[in-house]
This record gives C-alpha cells, sequence and structure tokens, in this order.
C-alpha cells in the first residue's frame, strides 16, 4: 500500500533552498584498482565528497542523465554526521567508460565495488536516484551484506523479458536525445520536473544534464533495459530502505516502480511526495534532507 506524504510546503521550501544555493564541492579522483582495469577504457574514477572522513560512508547515485553535481543540496545538508561521496559513474564526468557497450547488472554492481575499493571503503549507506537505483538494488543483490540502509528516489525496478523491438524504440528514442550532444541534453529537464519547479531548480538541473556524456549515458540506457527484474531477488535486499516518490514522477510513474518495490522488499517503506516530479531531492531538498535524517539515525 502506498503511504502518502502530503507535502504542502514543497513550493515555498524549494523556493527558500534554491535563494541560498550551496556551493558543490571540488572534484575528485581515485584510481581503478589494478585488478579491474581491464573493464574499463581508463584508470579513473572521478566523485564528489562532504563531511568527517571517519563518519559512516553515504554513497550517492546519480540518474542516467545527471552525475555528482545532482547531490549539491544533499552534499551540503548530509553531511553533518556522514562521509558523503558522490560518484560519477563509469562514462559521466570524468570516471572513465567501461568497456563493454551493452553493460549488465552484474557489470555496474562490480564498477560500484571497483569504486569502494578505490576508496577503502567496505560498508555502507546508499541514496540513490532512477539509474542509480538500479544500480543500488545490483549491488545489494551481488555484494548483500555491504549495504546497512538504502534510500531510493525516482525509483526503477529491473525489466525482464522486454520484446526486442521495444528495446530497439527506447534505445533510438534515447539515442535521439543525446544525438546534439551534451549542451543540446539539457533541453530535457522539462520532463524531470513538476509543474510546481521554480525556473531556479529547472536552470540547476539543466547545468547537470549538460555533463552528459553520450557513450556512458548509452551504456546505462542498455544496462536499463537488461533481462533482470529486482522483485525475483527481493530477498537479499534485506536491509532497511526508505522509498522517496515524487507524485508527479512520469519517468518513472509509481505504481509501476516504487509501489512495486515496496511490496516486494521485505523491509521498505515508501513516501510521496505532492508537488514534486522525478528528482524530489532536487525539488524539495529541505524535506528530503529530513527524511533521509530521520531514516538514517533509525
Amino acid at each position: 500500500m502506498i503511504r502518502v506524504f502530503v507535502a504542502l510546503m514543497v513550493i515555498a521550501m524549494s523556493i527558500a533552498a534554491h535563494a541560498d544555493t550551496p556551493p558543490l564541492p571540488e572534484l575528485h579522483f581515485a584510481p581503478i584498482p589494478e585488478g579491474s582495469r581491464a573493464r574499463y577504457t581508463g584508470d579513473r574514477f572521478s566523485y564528489m565528497e562532504s563531511g568527517r572522513m571517519d563518519a559512516p560512508a553515504l554513497v550517492l547515485l546519480h540518474g542516467v542523465g545527471a552525475n555528482s553535481m545532482h547531490w549539491r543540496f544533499q552534499l551540503a545538508g548530509l553531511s553533518e554526521n556522514r562521509h558523503v561521496i558522490a560518484w560519477n559513474a563509469p562514462g559521466y564526468m570524468l570516471s572513465d567508460n567501461l568497456v563493454k557497450d551493452d553493460p549488465d547488472c552484474r557489470d555496474y554492481a562490480d564498477a560500484l565495488a571497483d569504486f569502494l575499493a578505490a576508496l577503502k571503503i567496505d560498508r555502507l549507506e546508499i541514496m540513490a536516484n532512477s539509474f542509480g537505483t538500479r544500480v543500488a538494488q545490483c549491488f545489494a543483490n551481488y555484494y548483500p551484506n555491504r549495504v546497512t540502509k538504502m534510500v531510493l528516489t525516482g525509483s526503477a525496478t529491473g525489466r525482464k523479458d522486454m520484446p526486442d523491438d521495444e528495446k530497439a524504440r527506447i534505445v533510438a528514442s534515447r539515442q535521439q536525445q543525446v544525438a546534439s550532444g551534451g549542451y543540446g541534453f539539457g533541453a530535457r529537464v522539462a520532463a524531470l520536473l513538476s509543474a510546481q519547479a521554480t525556473p531556479e531548480t529547472a536552470a540547476l538541473v539543466r547545468d547537470v544534464l549538460r555533463a552528459t556524456n553520450p557513450k556512458g549515458f548509452m551504456q546505462a540506457v542498455r544496462f536499463g533495459l537488461g533481462n533482470y527484474y529486482t522483485p525475483d531477488f527481493a530477498e537479499r535486499l534485506g536491509m532497511p530502505i526508505l522509498l522517496i516518490q515524487g507524485a508527479e514522477d512520469h519517468v518513472n510513474p509509481t505504481e509501476a516502480n516504487a509501489a512495486v518495490l515496496e511490496k516486494a522488499l521485505p523491509k521498505a517503506h515508501l513516501i510521496v511526495l505532492e508537488g514534486a516530479g522525478h528528482l524530489p531531492e532536487f525539488e524539495a531538498p529541505g524535506r528530503v534532507n529530513d527524511l533521509v535524517s530521520a531514516f538514517l539515525a533509525e
């Protein structure tokens, strides 16, 4: 059952938050472990971080058209009690691409494991959006004892047994979105936000989208069409999971995604925020950060 949380002040909070937009941390780099480099086109991960290095690690996994800049408000707002780390997935920002053009669930799970090895992180909490929620679910499937809690926004489940013609249609549509390059990809912003999103929010999201590298984007798109389905391995995702969904999420609608996960996962709880779209952590960062902080403190 969907538990709907009506955020009456979402618009006001969004305007207040963006009036004092927090700066982004510096971009950092880490070496891809020697034993894994054959799977990548280079030797480099990139990421942003904030908070105390000795605090529990909270790793942020961005969406398919985003990168570490997406987590501006969480890098600032969740750093008091956590070592907050926003990765750039392979092929994003200045992280080198995967060699494999059609990566699967295990490939991205292992990529996150490689990233964590580079930063010497064993156990972690995860916060993820969209494509990042797929990566999180895959990682928790193959490395279940390493994740203590997860927060998933704009959640997506895997899609198994999708007809080849539907996959081809989606791939072609996605290729068209990035056909003019990363700068032109910024035009996609309207599809990700609610009707109430402020111009300031749209401008910030647009700049995040413009950092997209088409090759990494298309690798992530093909992974999202892979032949896996989270409810099939739900018993391995036994950690507490908070699902935060925008009521106006038209990219990954609640009923077909977050609601399915809430029913399938042993310890999942779903909150739906009115007045938010696919990126609730960007449209209502204050409210989302409060929910995440309370959940992690439980």
